[in-house]
């Protein structure tokens, strides 16, 4: 029977492992405000497989570890030994005072975390658009975009702040009290404002009628520009009429004109009928956003 043990990385480890990210175009991140890093080795039948850089917070007065990062050379499909490291990391955050442990694993790997007791919060879908032309997610074109107005992007905060407060707690990304939900507010009233040049906010309209809205933040990358969907919806009175793919569509071709490389949507858990919308239209899933409760 195989055995796993995680254990607190050495410093020269730590300084080989960022190194080796830097160099492949994928550093480590930094902490989040008012959190802690520590880096940790993974160990399977008394040899190294890999590593993983935890983030512990207090969220609302619950102890959180965050694995922000999980890289080893593990199989996917090794069901057995993944279940084994998971239990191990399991009973080592625990004994760092966790309450509560997030992840993003590849989809791959979201059913053997799913038997070990982690729920599916939110699931990352992803395209690569073709840059010489722009047919993909355009299913009919009644739907055209525009850059939202001042008063529009008013009433959006107060509108979106409810959604996405309501869709986090339910989906379980974060509690209702959390602090992540302090900074997605400040983020928020900046929209409201004088948001940066690179978040766009649009609003669809059919023959002048607005009938969607949507928020993404541009994110330069690699010497591209890719785009990273925080919310894309229909306006109540508006849904039920296939609108969703004209809407998309026709972000599709206004990406296209900014020279938009990948689209990247998180999808709550809960939320399987945007999921299937986004893959019917060539997305791919990328990660799953899971999440266990310890206590």
């Amino acid at each position: 029977m195989s055995t796993a043990q995680v254990e607190p990385m050495s410093a020269a480890d730590l300084d080989a492992w960022r190194a080796s990210r830097s160099a492949a175009g994928a550093p480590l991140p930094e902490a989040t405000d008012g959190a802690e890093l520590e880096a940790v080795t993974v160990t399977v039948d008394d040899v190294q497989v890999g590593g993983a850089l935890l983030e512990h917070a207090d969220d609302a007065g619950r102890q959180r570890c965050a694995v922000r990062v999980l890289q080893t050379t593990l199989p996917r499909d090794a069901d057995a030994v993944w279940g084994l490291v998971i239990s191990v990391l399991e009973t080592f955050v625990r004994a760092r005072g966790a309450t509560l442990l997030t992840t993003a694993v590849a989809p791959e790997l979201a059913r053997v975390f799913g038997l070990a007791g982690f729920a599916a919060t939110m699931t990352t879908v992803g395209k690569r658009l073709d840059p010489d032309s722009a047919p993909e997610l355009q299913e009919d074109r009644r739907v055209a975009v525009r850059p939202m107005s001042a008063d529009e992007r008013e009433r959006f905060v107060d509108d979106v702040r409810d959604q996405l407060r309501a869709g986090m707690a339910r989906a379980g990304v974060a509690d209702a009290d959390s602090p992540q939900l302090g900074s997605l507010e400040t983020r928020l009233r900046g929209l409201a404002v004088d948001p940066p040049a690179d978040e766009l906010l649009m609003v669809g309209t059919v023959e002048g009628t607005v009938v969607g809205r949507a928020w993404a933040t541009l994110v330069e990358r690699d010497g591209a520009l890719d785009f990273h969907g925080n919310t894309i919806d229909l306006l109540p009175e508006h849904r039920g009429q296939r609108l969703t793919p004209s809407f998309l569509g026709a972000l599709r071709r206004h990406v296209h004109d900014l020279g938009v490389r990948d689209v990247h949507l998180r999808v709550y858990g809960h939320d399987a009928g945007a999921r299937r919308t986004f893959l019917e239209q060539g997305a791919g899933i990328e990660d799953v956003h899971l999440r266990k409760d310890l206590a």
